[in-house]
């Protein structure tokens, strides 16, 4: 059973997932980048997304290591252009192994 911690989630934020699934979910979307299988926008959007509810889970299990760090300096970018999407998703697929 997940803790009412892990459940919660930030109000208006990313529901925190159990740690493995976000990271599983990090990983897909930076693969779907790195293959560009989607338009721009759309990849984006799966990575943003998939970040931000990585550093929700992060959190709510306590964790604090280097892939949990980027998901945090990640989602608070201000753009998101083509190269850093995939320097980001690049990191996270080596720091997911």
């Amino acid at each position: 059973m997940a803790t009412l911690a892990a459940q919660a989630g930030v109000l208006g934020g990313a529901r925190a997932l159990p740690y493995e699934q976000a990271v599983a979910r990090s990983r897909g979307a930076a693969e779907a980048v790195l293959d560009r299988a989607g338009a721009e926008s759309c990849l984006r959007g799966k990575l943003t997304n998939a970040l931000l509810g990585l550093s929700a889970s992060c959190q709510a299990a306590g964790q604090e290591n280097a892939l949990c760090r980027l998901a945090d300096d990640a989602v608070v970018q201000l753009s998101w252009p083509l190269a850093f999407m995939d320097a980001t998703a690049t990191q996270v697929l080596e720091l997911s192994r």
